[in-house]
């Protein structure tokens, strides 16, 4: 198969690269008043891999799908969701050149038309489909490895994503929308947009509502209700963009499970959807483990030019409120009642900080812990303490509904700026810019009792424990400054950027404690160079740049501040070199890249840290140690036919290794061993995609190959290979009647061979990929 694949890459290559700039060349200016010309259709001036979605992708996907689904044909990018729809931010995950974004790893960058998204991970950040629906995406950079030099992250380890919404129409348009599905799934979009609604400026409002049951046992539901509004504008020679969206999502999750058990039973994921009242059984209930999202953001943008420099200034505003939901089958005891009736189980009575003293499984009627019987096992798999069996006849079973809540709140300004000047025979581009952002952050979890467990898990709303509540702020800086120089076919280009981050977190709980962390990254260098070769429409490039992720804030809340200052920043350098093609309907590009990543922030167990005296008050401390390198190419091309056909096709090929701490016993605790690949990062990917667009009819297909995945870090767990196909075809209604005219229906099929596999890794566990969905949707334009 390997071999297959490595002939396949020379003869069906396929789509990023170059076809990207050529086909979005005509385009728009993007929502930085910037167009898209401007940013990725550089061809032989830029100097590192990049790519974009385009609209056939978009069209490849349902019009219920998250907008994260369009990157999976772009070469060395890889996202697996829960489902079809998306609808599980705690099964997504998007991997790339052997990085990875999910629930709790964040290494590749995201930012919303080119601001940041405020963090990736599942507690408490933000992903882009929480700020942008599908239906009013424009297209995705992708800076595969090495990211934009003003790019507005600091996670992008690993690359960059900038997700650019798109611009009003000229002409007063209304789109009505309806969609519906397998699972439940349905969708209502309609968007305004006004035309010229005052002189040089246009707008558009939207919003949508989506429901969709989960795939397994239908009774997990999921809740999305959108809205936004863009608006652009020209006065006084200033472009005026704003931007505003909020989003309500309401998820039931989905759990990963071993391959053992996939082989056992590849359609059921080990969660329930029947309440049965023993809440060893019931905190595998569906429906109890949601994660619930409130996300509100805004910009505004003005560009503007100052004789030969152009300027752009950006503010923008973002607030989530969240909350987490899991069902642990027992109430904490944190209040030492004795004989007596159980704190924990009266209503109306919250305790505030503590710790917990053990665990309640039943009580009697009284309130009071139950006595279990002696000597009893437990049956049927339920271990004793759990056991009704084990427990008097009037027992009663308890259990909680645990709560994590979060609370963001981002401020931020950007500010670029861009001049453009020829001295002789060099033109020359300076630019720079920078970047404040002021973020607050709380999380506080609390527990509820379940009202009554023999009925179902409503639960008291005031809780009985309140573990813990704690602030974070966060302020943070970044400036960068580049230069651009091209003299005759050459292009060079050398620029520095800087990170200053200072974060501290307060506990309002128990003895209030704080930590801080004010850290910096090294000056951080970027460079490059492109050669427009006399081959016409070839080029080669290369480069090389210093990637950054900060210190996560989860480290600020287990590591002793002594320890604490003693972990950095995260780094890697990344270097490329390739060759882009572009002529007439055909493109193509190649990129050769090498990252090294040797400063991986772990947590290392006490036993193997040594002079450090923690007077064995913790058990461990976060430190730098090993990381990932990886090597490898990515091939594309493409070939427009002018019938309205085109095909294309993308291979990757990516050796990404764990680097080991230096200390094989730390290693083997850790559960690293170096040398092995990275989990969840397949060696092997191959996409082709076939699309056909007439006056009346459009049709695609696109299949992708996902090569053998380890699951775990030791490599000993291992996920097969599988190939996914996606198909579409759309008709204009009118053709069908013209009472129809200006409407349009769309059938798609995920997953057209209804393969059975095992999708995104999390840990040595996986999530279940989801079969063959099949979705419709109407659109109306007036």
């Amino acid at each position: 198969m390997n071999k297959w694949m490595m002939g396949a890459a020379v003869a069906a290559l396929s789509l990023a690269g170059a076809q990207a700039r050529a086909e979005t060349a005509a385009d728009a200016g993007d929502a930085t008043g910037t167009s898209v010309e401007e940013l990725v259709v550089t061809g032989a001036k830029e100097t590192y891999a990049s790519s974009v979605v385009l609209e056939p992708m978009i069209e490849r996907q349902s019009a219920l799908s998250s907008v994260n689904d369009v990157l999976n044909e772009l070469p060395g990018v890889l996202v697996t969701e829960g489902d079809t729809f998306g609808s599980s931010d705690w099964a997504t995950s998007i991997t790339m050149r052997g990085f990875v974004t999910n629930r709790d790893t964040q290494q590749i960058g995201t930012t919303i038309d080119g601001l940041p998204n405020g963090g990736s991970g599942y507690g408490g950040g933000s992903r882009a489909n929480r700020y942008i629906d599908v239906m009013d995406l424009k297209t995705v950079e992708v800076s595969q490895g090495t990211a934009d030099i003003g790019s507005r992250s600091n996670e992008a380890l690993g690359g960059t994503l900038n997700y650019l919404t798109n611009d009003p129409e000229r002409e007063q348009r209304v789109r009505v929308m309806a969609a519906g599905g397998d699972y439940d799934a349905r969708k209502f979009y309609v968007r305004v947009d006004t035309g010229e609604i005052a002189p040089d400026t246009y707008a558009w409002i939207s919003a949508s509502s989506s429901r969709n049951s989960d795939w397994i046992d239908g009774s997990g539901k999921t809740t999305r209700d959108h809205a936004a509004a863009k608006i652009v504008s020209r006065i006084a020679g200033v472009d005026l963009t704003g931007y505003l969206s909020y989003d309500d999502a309401d998820e039931s999750e989905y759990s990963s499970i071993s391959p053992e058990q996939f082989a056992e039973n590849s359609g059921w994921d080990r969660l329930t959807g029947t309440w049965t009242g023993t809440p060893y059984i019931d905190q595998a209930y569906r429906s109890g483990s949601r994660a619930l999202r409130d996300n509100t953001f805004a910009y505004l943008r003005a560009k503007f030019d100052v004789a030969e420099v152009k300027v752009t200034l950006t503010g923008y505003g973002h607030m989530m409120n969240g909350r987490g939901d899991w069902l642990p089958p027992y109430l904490v005891d944190v209040t030492n009642n004795g004989a007596g009736p159980n704190t924990e189980f009266l209503s109306g009575t919250a305790i505030t900080g503590g710790s917990a003293l053990g665990k309640i499984y039943f009580v009697t009627p009284t309130g009071a812990t139950a006595t279990m019987i002696a000597g009893c096992t437990g049956t049927n798999g339920i271990p004793a303490e759990y056991d009704p069996s084990c427990y008097a006849s009037n027992s009663l079973a308890v259990q909680s509904y645990r709560h994590t809540h979060y609370r963001n709140r981002r401020y931020g300004a950007t500010a670029d700026f861009e001049w453009a000047h020829v001295f002789g025979e060099v033109e020359n581009t300076l630019r720079g810019g920078l970047w404040l952002e002021h973020g607050e952050a709380n999380a506080t979890r609390d527990w509820h009792r379940l009202i009554d467990t023999r009925i179902g898990y409503a639960f008291d709303d005031t809780p009985y424990w309140i573990q813990y509540s704690t602030d974070y702020e966060t302020n943070e800086t970044l400036y960068y400054l580049e230069d651009v120089a091209t003299f005759g076919p050459l292009t060079a280009r050398f620029g520095v950027k800087q990170f200053f981050i200072d974060q501290s977190r307060q506990g309002l709980l128990d003895n209030n404690t704080s930590t801080s962390l004010d850290s910096q990254s090294d000056p951080l260098i970027s460079a490059g160079l492109a050669y427009d070769t006399p081959v016409e429409g070839l080029s080669l490039f290369t480069g090389f740049s210093q990637n950054f992720a900060a210190v996560p804030r989860g480290v600020l809340d287990e590591t002793d501040p002594v320890a604490l200052s003693l972990v950095h920043n995260e780094t890697a350098d990344n270097v490329e070199l390739g060759a882009r093609l572009s002529r007439g309907p055909l493109a193509a590009s190649l990129t050769l890249y090498s990252i090294k990543f040797d400063n991986r922030i772990v947590y290392v167990p006490s036993g193997f840290v040594t002079g450090i005296d923690y007077l064995s008050e913790v058990d461990g401390v976060y430190q730098n140690l090993g990381g990932v390198e990886s090597k490898g190419f990515e091939a594309s091309a493409s070939y427009a036919f002018a019938n309205g056909l085109s095909l294309s096709g993308a291979y990757t090929y990516n050796d990404a290794t764990y680097l080991g701490s230096g200390d094989a016993a730390r290693d083997a605790e850790l559960g690293i061993v170096e040398g092995a690949q990275v989990a969840g990062s397949p060696k092997h990917m191959l996409v082709s995609s076939l699309d056909w667009r007439g006056d009346i009819w459009k049709a695609g297909v696109s299949a992708k190959y996902i090569g053998e995945r380890f699951l775990d870090k030791a490599g000993a767990v291992e996920a097969d290979s599988v190939t996914l196909t996606n198909a579409y075809v759309g008709v204009a209604a009118e053709a069908i009647t013209p009472l129809l005219k200006g409407f349009d229906l769309t059938l798609t099929v995920n997953n057209l061979t209804d393969e059975s596999y095992l999708a995104g890794a999390d840990g040595s566990t996986a999530f279940i990929g989801a079969p063959r969905t099949v979705t419709i949707s109407l659109t109306a334009d007036f």
